[in-house]
């Protein structure tokens, strides 16, 4: 068992969650679940603290989040986004999500997907959103129906439910008021977007200003400069926060040891990236580790209110 938890970690957090804990966040609304592929119909976040705040998690499946009553700020990607109801949210895989709040009546639809073909559409990637109007709203929750309901046949009709995850991408994409980011779009903010989603995909391994001045054609001097003005960050306080939140992965939903996680994120040694989690958390990977255990054992073992 512990090897399948393994193998579901390296694909999606979220989903070792949802897979392990099943019962659990039944409590909250209606789940289904098949292989890696998940629905959550009218999931109440309050019920139970579903994401626990400050503990990065990394999605390998993209989603579709339909907003259904309240609001939720979260980070994507070192970014952070506000949600309301209305609002329909699709992000690609390989994602940092992380949960800064929500509203008590927080509720809302969800779809993994993690189809291999080349006939979904391009999307881009990171996230968008779109806050829908009453028309589309309507015609986003027929399908939603229709998945759900297909989703339970047997044998599992994979096929059919690609097709109409497809089509649902295609019409979400092609309604008016779509968004890319809540960031102003001028160029030195689509430099720095370039430069924070580098950032996510690259902290684990590199993590000196050189290499992302060279992916963005800049003068290290210069992207140091701009990323300080307009974030009010430095470069390596950014590249630093996604190797914290990595290493916090790792620690939370896997057994591997220090030395292990230090190989897999390119630190030079154990003691260095001891060293350097002490730095930026104030407790070492191991104190870390019992606490985030010591805080799963209690949320599991409480009731929800």
């Amino acid at each position: 068992m512990q090897i399948q938890h393994y193998l579901i970690m390296l694909f999606d957090t979220i989903s070792l969650e949802l897979f392990s804990h099943t019962d659990s966040w039944k409590e909250n609304g209606d789940v289904l679940l098949h292989d890696r592929f998940f629905m959550l119909r009218d999931f109440k976040f309050a019920r139970k603290d579903f994401l626990e705040s400050n503990q990065p998690y990394r999605l390998q499946e993209g989603r579709i989040v339909i907003v259904k009553r309240g609001s939720a700020r979260y980070s994507f990607n070192l970014e952070e986004f506000q949600f309301e109801a209305g609002d329909v949210v699709v992000f690609m895989a390989d994602t940092l999500i992380e949960k800064q709040g929500h509203s008590e009546d927080f509720e809302v639809d969800a779809i993994s997907f993690d189809f291999k073909s080349s006939s979904l559409p391009d999307l881009g990637e990171g996230l968008f959103s779109l806050h829908l109007n009453e028309h589309s709203r309507l015609v986003v929750s027929r399908y939603i129906d229709l998945m759900w309901d297909m989703a339970h046949e047997q044998p599992f009709p994979e096929d059919n439910l690609h097709l109409l995850l497809n089509s649902l991408l295609l019409y979400i994409n092609s309604q008016p008021g779509h968004i890319s980011s809540i960031r102003p779009v001028g160029h030195r903010d689509d430099m720095l977007k370039r430069f924070i989603t580098l950032v996510s995909q690259h902290a684990t391994h590199a993590r000196n200003i050189p290499f992302y001045a060279d992916k963005l054609c800049l003068a290290p001097h210069y992207l140091s400069a701009l990323v300080k003005e307009i974030s009010g960050k430095t470069v390596m306080q950014w590249i630093n926060q996604v190797a914290v939140k990595e290493i916090k992965v790792w620690l939370a939903y896997s057994d591997e040891t220090a030395a292990q996680i230090a190989y897999r994120l390119n630190f030079p040694s154990p003691s260095s990236l001891t060293k350097f989690f002490k730095r930026e958390v104030g407790m070492t990977p191991s104190e870390y580790r019992s606490a985030r255990k010591q805080i799963h054992h209690t949320t599991s073992t409480t009731s929800p209110s």
